[in-house]
């Protein structure tokens, strides 16, 4: 059937015309012993690559001379009819009138396409002829009586205006259907000056405005047209916009969220010749469905499919003229609108309907005219230039002179026998290329002989025997029926467990159930004794081993039945070979993954086939570092119509990119971050997620990256990449919160990262040093409160023993800190055990002094600390003694804490510089002249270089001074805050510990997929 004809055929040509301009060495099929055995498979892997490549529906159609060359458009109304020509030839014509003719000449040999302006000639033109010499075609349009033509050159093109009465008419001069529908190609024409010309146009014709509701609903999103009077309409899907067609000139408001970017890319809609068209970009929506009550119109995008009754289109063969043509019966139908469709370029003949709905469900090709399926009204597309669609009350006629190419009427006829009996296969799983054939007497047929043969030989019961419902069973797997083969082959193994003895039986379902996606259902099956012995067999589990991510056990498997390989249809010998080489790749065996893909390339398959084997090709080049020729290569395969194709290599292709330099991380991510919501559920999304993950990190958006890792690794828990994901998500907020990558954030924005990702902290030493280190963050910079929290879950929660003594005399800490003795002292008393390292005994009996202390319970903090003589107790005794006006002893422990440090040299510490101000003035308050002379020879020489000079003079004055007044006494006393020095100690004793024990974890594996 011609490509042109039939969606598929079109799509497989396109991906020839890409396969066309691959160059390879390889002229014909290799078989797997070829492949294996030449030296010359690797050498020739070199020259594999795809260059200049462009994508797009190339097929001519009869002859005629593409638009770039001359496009015609036809602009019509009530009163006038217009003819503009573009294009590199056709702007270069000449127009001339010979009395009721006009003549447009267009030089060279080039002839124009006049398909849709003979189907639907222009107001003003009763017949249009072409002829040509061999210098030039000629195109020629006979004036209809009453009609003046005038003619020149606009805007970059030739027009001929039709008119009445001579007088321009404001919706001729307007844009035309078919200008509206693609982006301005006029010269100095711009999208502003269109649409001021629409409006004039609107206001000019009185027409009724219709705006547009539209509401997110049901996961969809539904569009509502409101309309004064009963409207017909048709709705259809084409390529990746949705049309909607009605049958009245209204003037569109289209609302802001109806292009959201998301549903909805691109909306574009015009009137004309009867007609409003409305043309959205929607390539992610699978689902279209309408409907109508005859004064308003519904359509819905996605989501459920709208509740409404409809009927189907009646499409049947009439060949009662006696040649083929199709007449197609829907009620209600009013008028045929002729439209050129701006992303394919060819015409359509819409035929809209009234409510209700009335639908195609599924299309129907033919060599000249197609019919789409919609989900209201009649679409034809794919016409030739002289097929006729002619509406006829509810019926519309499809015809051509010639007569339509349809099948051939062929009674249903009982094969002979020979096609109905089962013969063994070769290898019991094996699928044999004739299986997919159609039978020569057709497929029903068939289907219904073998049908009733297994149906006979059910009801014989256990002991029946099975050939018949095998034979059943292996027609429909050709057929491509594989669910409907199971089934059958599961009523068997009812009917008779006995069956599964019987390696074919065994074959069949393992072949079935490869064949639709059941790849773990299979694994019973592939490990029945039977089938261990199959070569085929083993294939299949190569395979499956390849699609579940075990790339080690497929390259054993697959070399276990590599043998059977040449026995395969060429489309699987391709599907087989080139997981063979992945698997390879995989596992570093460079020299069988180049062999394979050359043997999977070199098959005689569909193009989209070749294709899939191609992006295998271009991943091994790019694993054996030629990373340039790797990134063509995908760009090339990026461009196929098969989204299963394209989408990965347009991932790899943009993170190629990336790498090389040639694409920033911004746009990257919006390539791939599109490409994840087009393409969901298998291991390219796993991919997208790795790869978004590893760039959000490389520009340190690190919760970015880790919620679109936790989206990944939440999806696909199960499977290998799935783990992969999630280890990486792991690692990452290790490397954050161990590792030290955090540290450059902010306290609180670093807290809140941590508290979205709690969930990843691990269990045991590393999680409570995770805590610890941000713990110590928020203490620096006074987040008491905050960093409380986050102990208090570590020793409710997690820690037991030892370790929960040990942080709960940190959080005893902060609260002191946040001056909440209590609460310090309820948890040090809630967290009391034996057996504790004596540091930690001595840290929390400190701690528990400090808190009696603040509590007003000094004695009881003294007889805690005992006989403890470290200097931390020194320090809550001096303030206990200091507290109680006990001068003698605490002018004895302040002194005894500063030790021998008068004999170095430099500034004293801040905290020495207190003890000693305060040690003076309790020697003077006391009288103790020889303690107070003693410390003034000793520290005197650290006056001028004390942080409080005056403060520090005041308290080793000598009792007898004069110059010291009362008031400089007390503000020497008042000048040593020993709080805020003891806060200062702890948060310097807090960072200390993290210093001592910090780890630094690698940084996270940047890919994960």
């Amino acid at each position: 059937m011609p490509a042109r004809t039939s969606p598929l055929k079109r799509e497989v040509d396109r991906a020839r015309d890409l396969l066309g301009q691959i160059h390879h060495p390889v002229a014909k099929p290799l078989s797997f012993g070829a492949a294996m055995k030449t030296t010359a498979a690797l050498v020739a892997m070199a020259s594999f690559g795809l260059a200049g490549l462009a994508v797009g529906d190339t097929t001519p159609i009869d002859s005629a001379a593409p638009r770039s060359a001359i496009d015609i458009r036809v602009g019509r109304n009530a009163k006038s009819g217009r003819v503009e020509i573009y294009g590199s030839v056709g702007s270069r014509a000449s127009v001339r009138r010979d009395k009721d003719l006009v003549v447009i000449r267009l030089p060279g040999q080039q002839k124009p396409d006049l398909g849709d302006i003979r189907a639907n000639l222009p107001v003003g033109v009763t017949g249009v002829d072409l002829r040509s010499d061999a210098r030039a075609s000629e195109i020629v349009l006979k004036v209809a009586e009453g009609y003046d033509a005038r003619f020149g050159r606009s805007d970059g093109a030739v027009y001929v205006q039709f008119d009445a009465d001579s007088k321009p008419d404001a919706k001729t001069i307007g844009v035309n259907l078919q200008d509206l529908m693609k982006p301005a190609e006029k010269a100095g024409e711009s999208a502003s000056s269109q649409a001021a010309n629409q409006a004039n146009i609107s206001k000019a014709a009185n027409v009724p405005v219709v705006a547009l509701q539209v509401e997110a609903i049901d996961g969809g999103k539904d569009i509502a047209f409101a309309f004064e009077g009963p409207v017909a309409a048709a709705v259809f899907r084409r390529g990746d916009s949705v049309w909607v067609v009605f049958d009245s000139e209204v003037d569109l408001r289209l609302p802001p969220e109806l292009k959201d970017g998301m549903t909805v890319q691109d909306a574009q809609w015009t009137r004309n010749d009867g007609f409003t068209a409305l043309r959205m970009k929607a390539p992610g929506v699978a689902l279209v469905t309408a409907a109508g009550d005859g004064l308003t119109w519904r359509v819905r995008l996605g989501g459920r499919s709208l509740a409404t009754r409809s009927s189907e289109v009646i499409v049947t063969r009439d060949d009662t003229a006696g040649a083929g043509s199709l007449s197609v019966t829907m009620a209600g139908a009013t008028r045929i609108a002729w439209i050129r469709d701006p992303g394919v370029g060819d015409r359509m003949a819409v035929i809209t309907a009234r409510a209700p709905i009335k639908s195609l469900s599924a299309g129907r090709n033919m060599i000249e005219a197609s019919l789409a399926s919609t989900a209201q009204g009649v679409v034809v597309t794919q016409m030739t230039p002289d097929v006729k669609v002619e509406l006829a009350g509810d019926l519309v006629h499809i015809w051509r002179p010639g007569g339509l190419t349809l099948s051939a009427v062929s009674a249903i006829a009982e094969p002979k026998d020979g096609g109905l009996e089962y013969r063994a296969a070769r290898y019991p799983s094996l699928i044999n290329a004739e299986w997919s054939e159609t039978p020569s007497e057709g497929f029903l047929a068939r289907y219904n002989a073998l049908q009733a043969r297994a149906a006979d030989e059910t009801q014989q019961g256990a002991t029946a025997p099975s050939k018949a419902r095998l034979a059943m069973a292996r027609f429909l797997i050709g057929q491509g029926m594989t669910f409907e083969a199971l089934g059958l082959l599961d009523m068997l193994v009812r009917q008779n467990p006995n069956a599964l003895v019987d390696p074919q039986v065994r074959g069949l379902r393992v072949a079935a159930k490869m064949m639709s996606g059941r790849y773990r259902d299979a694994a019973g099956d592939l490990s029945a004794p039977q089938m261990l012995v199959d070569p085929s067999a083993r294939l299949w589990q190569g395979y499956a081993d390849y699609m579940a991510g075990n790339y080690a056990d497929a390259v054993r498997a697959f070399k276990a039945g590599a043998k059977a390989m040449d026995a395969f249809p060429p489309q699987w010998r391709a599907t087989l070979g080139a997981a063979y080489a992945y698997s390879a790749m995989q596992e570093k065996d460079m020299d069988m993954a180049q062999v394979m893909i050359r043997y999977a390339v070199s098959q005689d398959v569909p193009p989209l086939d070749k294709l899939a084997a191609y992006l295998v090709n271009a991943q091994i080049i790019e694993a054996s570092g030629d990373k340039a020729r790797a990134l063509n290569v995908y760009r090339a395969v990026a461009k196929a119509s098969d989204d299963a194709i394209s989408t990965p290599a347009r991932v790899r292709a943009a993170m190629l990119a990336f790498e090389l330099k040639q694409a920033k991380p911004e746009e990257t991510l919006a390539t791939l971050d599109s490409l994840r919501f087009r393409w969901r559920g298998d291991k390219t999304e796993m991919e997208i997620v790795g790869n978004m993950g590893q760039i959000y990190l490389s520009m340190g958006h690190y919760r970015e990256a880790m919620q679109v890792l936790r989206t990944g690794g939440q999806q696909f828990a199960n499977s290998p990449e799935g783990l992969k994901i999630s280890n990486a998500l792991n690692q990452t907020f290790r490397a954050l919160f161990l590792g030290g990558q955090a540290d450059g954030l902010q306290p609180v924005e670093a807290l809140g990262l941590f508290y979205d990702f709690q969930e990843l902290t691990p269990q045991g030493a590393d999680g409570d040093e995770m805590v610890r280190k941000l713990v110590r963050r928020l203490v620096d910079v006074d987040l008491l409160d905050q960093a409380s929290a986050l102990l208090e879950h570590q020793v409710n929660e997690r820690l037991d023993g030892v370790a929960k003594s040990a942080v709960a005399a940190d959080l005893a800490a902060i609260y002191l800190m946040d001056r909440n003795p209590q609460k310090a002292l309820q948890t040090l008393w809630n967290t009391r055990t034996t057996l504790l390292p004596k540091s930690i005994m001595a840290e929390r009996r400190v701690l528990e002094a400090r808190a009696l202390t603040e509590l007003n319970e000094p004695d009881k903090a003294l007889d805690v600390l005992g006989s403890d003589a470290s200097a931390d107790a020194d320090d809550v005794r001096a303030d206990i003694y200091w507290r109680q006006q006990s001068w003698a002893k605490a002018g004895a422990v302040l002194e005894r804490r500063l030790g021998e440090r008068y004999k170095a040299e430099g500034p004293l510490a801040a905290g020495d510089e207190g003890r000693l101000i305060r040690a003076g003035i309790a020697y003077s308050l006391m009288k103790d002249t020889a303690g107070l002379k003693r410390l003034s020879e000793r520290w005197g020489k650290f006056i001028d270089t004390a942080s409080s000079p005056d403060a520090l003079r005041v308290a080793l004055a000598p009792l007898d001074g004069g110059d010291v007044s009362a008031k400089d006494f007390a503000s020497a006393a008042t000048a040593t805050d020993t709080f805020t020095g003891w806060v200062g100690g702890m948060k310097k004793r807090f960072r200390d510990k993290d210093n001592a024990t910090g780890k630094k974890p690698a940084a996270p594996a940047a890919k994960t997929a």
